[in-house]
């Protein structure tokens, strides 16, 4: 029998999602076998590929964290026809127009830095009380709210002229809806577009090429170690770390404010490791996420 990962610790694990399973699906298969707590960081669209950052045992408790990261994608748009749901899953109407590769360019320059979207009607976003692709599904008409996001960096790394499609590459804040992105290309030029492909390669610090495959996933796994399997503490490596003396390890244990202590976000450590993440302005420290029996790494 499987030991399983005990629902005091925590573990980050990265898992490279092939196209056609659900990030749910995802979440099942790791959660066989292990008696914790299994959650993910950021949902992927049945049709999309790539990073999926899957939370074990104490480590569900920094999913907003962690989904605040910059995320990286590789995504194809399909030029002179448009999208119920800007991806293939929906029904595809032609607009026959077409574009050359330095119109896609220069449509771009407008589409770096702080841009506002439509969220999708087939995303997960509530509306009145319900999520939107299940109005989509029912065919109704929504309109959706609007969000602001930051695209960092957005370019384009191959035109095919003859298909009409482009494959890009975006560095883009949390929130950013790709899909939407590409149809805010096609409106740019003026003749429609779809996201074709979508693949996540990044999530923060934390990259595709380090990830496992679905079927790597296992308690045995997870207590090997190694590529794809992260540590709590290891995992929020990002973030700055203050060590305690003990009876500061006392009170960030016990949720406490605590003089003191950088700005922003910070890990709280003492000598049995990670206790807890703390938000400080410089004088004080005040608690977002207290980690229960919390043990060196």
């Amino acid at each position: 029998m499987s030991t399983p990962v005990a629902p005091s610790g925590g573990l980050v694990v990265l898992v490279d999602k092939p196209e056609g399973l659900t990030s749910f699906d995802v979440v099942r298969k790791a959660r066989r076998g292990v008696g914790a707590r299994v959650g993910h960081a950021g949902t992927l669209d049945p049709f999309a590929s790539g990073l999926l950052v899957v939370l074990i045992g104490a480590a569900t408790r920094v999913s907003s964290v962690i989904m605040g990261l910059p995320k990286e994608y590789e995504f194809t748009v399909q030029f002179g026809a448009v999208s119920t749901t800007g991806d293939p899953e929906g029904e595809i109407e032609e607009t026959g127009g077409t574009v050359t590769a330095s119109q896609v360019v220069r449509a771009l320059d407008g589409l770096r830095g702080r841009v506002r979207q439509r969220v999708p009607l087939a995303s997960a976003v509530k509306v009145g009380g319900e999520r939107l692709y299940k109005k989509a599904h029912r065919g109704e008409k929504v309109e959706t709210p609007e969000r602001e996001v930051m695209i960092y960096d957005l370019v384009m790394t191959s035109f095919d002229a003859g298909r009409q499609r482009a494959s890009f590459i975006v560095l883009a804040s949390s929130g950013t809806y790709v899909r939407s992105l590409a149809e805010q290309i096609g409106q740019t030029l003026g003749v429609g577009a779809y996201a074709q492909t979508l693949r996540r390669t990044r999530v923060g610090i934390f990259s595709v090429v380090d990830a496992l495959t679905p079927s790597e996933l296992s308690p045995e796994r997870y207590a090997q170690g190694g590529r794809g399997v992260l540590s709590l503490d290891q995992a929020l490596s990002f973030l700055p770390s203050c060590r305690v003396d003990p009876e500061g390890e006392r009170r960030a244990a016990n949720g406490n404010e605590l003089p003191g202590g950088p700005p922003g976000r910070f890990r709280v450590r003492g000598a049995r490791g990670l206790i807890a993440i703390y938000q400080g302005d410089g004088r004080v420290s005040r608690p977002l996420v207290v980690f229960p029996q919390a043990r060196e790494c």
